[in-house]
């Protein structure tokens, strides 16, 4: 047998015989075990970053109408958390609004908000001494309904992004999931609408196509509580989501009728004639919608109660002909 060095020398090349066969894997063990601390590391520090942040988003109020002004950013957090409040430290009340209700809410001729909803709220929110804010949001996130679906909340009045929302009337629906302040306007009656030089009879409605505005009052659940029409169960249901909507629903003959409150049909009836019966859909007039474990209606009804006792209310009812009577007609209460 030859020995290592005569081994070594035919092939040329050295073999260390002092260093371990298992080096290699060693160092590579090593340099993994390193690789994986830096690693951890890293995660640390991204983890704790991650939780310095607030879990809810900030939110900055800064639109919407004023009342009175505060004058100040307002940092608000939105669902969970603390409530708004103005830079003088006083507690902000949000009051959803739309901009499609006749001469309660429209937009005027220079692109802003506007309507006796607007002058109610400045008025109470005034005399309580209260911070309010209206927001603009869809009507359908303060009550919703599909059609062969029970009505329900609206997303945005039960997820807390507002605390109210204006000039809704109390009904049997309603009142099983909000609360409602003290009515400032009448409840009016519900009629069918329908195409002018058409006919419609309310005796037997099988069959006819219906439109409804989606969450309003006069809905679905509101006609079938009329006894006296007969067919009310077979109608065909459709909704629309504005009383411009059911107008021209009406007017191009997509359905044979509409079904709402004279109120809400003030100022959308040109082409449109209305049933001699009329039918009640309300418990009570409008009035401020809001969650039960708020304390929204306390304030309002305490500056309500207030302009009623100074006859500030009734100087806004007075004004309101001269104020928004082109837009439709506004019923106070006690007027």
């Amino acid at each position: 047998m030859e020995s290592y060095k005569n081994m070594e020398a035919r092939s040329g090349s050295s073999v260390n015989l002092t260093e371990p066969a298992s080096a290699p894997a060693s160092r590579f063990l090593t340099i993994l075990v390193a690789i994986c601390a830096l690693v951890s590391i890293v995660a640390v520090i991204v983890a704790a970053v991650a939780l310095s942040r607030p879990s809810v988003p900030n939110i900055t109020v800064t639109g919407g109408n004023t009342y009175p002004s505060s004058g100040g950013v307002v940092a608000a957090s939105s669902g969970a958390g603390s409530a708004p409040v103005s830079s003088n430290g006083q507690k902000i009340w949000t009051i959803a609004i739309g901009h499609n209700y006749g001469a309660h809410e429209y937009i005027d001729t220079t692109g802003y908000l506007a309507g006796f909803f607007h002058d109610v709220i400045a008025a109470v929110c005034d005399a309580s001494g209260a911070d309010c804010r209206t927001i603009w949001d869809p009507y359908t996130n303060c009550w919703n309904s599909e059609v062969g679906q029970h009505s329900r909340g609206g997303q945005g009045l039960l997820d807390t992004w507002y605390d109210a929302c204006s000039g809704w009337y109390t009904t049997i629906d309603r009142v099983q999931v909000f609360s409602f302040t003290q009515p400032f306007l009448n409840p009016p009656k519900t009629y069918f609408y329908y195409k002018s030089g058409t006919t419609f009879t309310t005796t037997n409605v099988n069959n006819k196509k219906v439109a409804f505005i989606d969450g309003w009052a006069s809905d679905e659940k509101c006609l079938a509580r009329w006894n006296s029409v007969s067919g009310r169960e077979n109608v065909v249901v459709s909704h629309v989501t504005t009383p411009t909507e059911l107008q021209m629903k009406i007017q191009n003959g997509d359905v044979d009728a509409g079904f709402a409150a004279s109120a809400d049909m003030d100022g959308y009836t040109s082409g449109l004639q209305r049933s001699t019966e009329s039918f009640s859909c309300m418990i009570a007039g409008n009035s401020m919608m809001t969650r039960k474990d708020s304390t929204f209606a306390a304030m309002w009804n305490e500056g309500f109660n207030k302009i009623r006792a100074n006859g500030a209310f009734q100087k806004l009812c007075k004004d309101r002909n001269a104020t928004h009577g082109n837009k439709g007609a506004i019923d106070c209460v006690g007027s």
